[in-house]
């Protein structure tokens, strides 16, 4: 790594919804959003030289690249992560991962709030996640991450505090429902990503580790959800 201000460009393929971010010590951020498509990862390459070019830069500015690792669509997450590598490795600049759903409590800014995050898996369950800020302000995972039916969430996570994240894009009326109508459901901005926060997570997570994120090193954090395929039923072409 160079002296030069750190710029850190930031991906997420995770969900239906599609960011690219930037996020830079004297660049400030910016960001795309857009929603996916069937063709995956024919609109990522150029969506990352549109917001390059946008703001003045080109990938040789770049000192870090951080990738939401999952959970979320398997194929999404490999063109996603894969991208992220080949930047990684072709510029020798590090590779920062992160939690698909660690992603969103920071985009609550100052609201210092419990709060559950939603991410949509398949058959109407959710990944679920709640969070919490420590001492210095750092969100703290409160439970651990798991894939749930949305009408049996009070069951698992039985005080949410705030609820955000891209699934209340599909099912906000069956939280609110589960939770007796009583659950406080987040703004819209809290359920799209924003891919100039997941730079600035990467950044904040690289800062305390300047070694540990070798571009070749990313795993994809898959999770499973019940009604997904099986790796098996991928390979030969089964469906439910």
């Amino acid at each position: 790594m160079t002296d030069q201000p750190a710029l850190f460009l930031g991906i997420d393929t995770a969900t239906p919804w599609r960011t690219v971010g930037l996020w830079g010590e004297s660049h400030g951020r910016s960001v795309l959003r857009w929603r996916a498509t069937h063709s995956q990862g024919r609109d990522l390459l150029p969506k990352i030289e549109e917001i390059l070019a946008s703001s003045g830069c080109s990938t040789k500015d770049l000192t870090g690249v951080a990738v939401a690792a999952g959970p979320g669509s398997f194929t999404a997450l490999r063109v996603g992560v894969s991208v992220a590598q080949g930047l990684g490795m072709g510029l020798e600049i590090p590779v920062v991962p992160l939690g698909t759903l660690e992603i969103y409590p920071p985009l609550l800014a100052e609201r210092g709030m419990r709060t559950t995050v939603l991410v949509p898996a398949r058959n109407g369950e959710v990944f679920a996640q709640c969070f919490d800020r420590n001492g210095d302000g750092r969100w703290i995972p409160q439970t651990d991450l798991g894939c749930w039916p949305v009408d049996r969430l009070n069951s698992t996570i039985e005080t949410p505090g705030l609820i955000i994240g891209p699934g209340l894009h599909h099912y906000a009326e069956e939280v609110q429902s589960c939770y007796g109508g009583e659950a406080e459901i987040g703004e819209e901005t809290f359920r799209t990503p924003d891919g100039s926060s997941l730079a600035e997570l990467g950044w904040l997570k690289w800062k305390r580790n300047p070694e540990g994120f070798p571009a070749d090193d990313v795993q994809i954090e898959y999770h499973q959800s019940h009604g997904a395929l099986t790796i098996e039923e991928r390979k030969g072409g089964t469906s439910r």
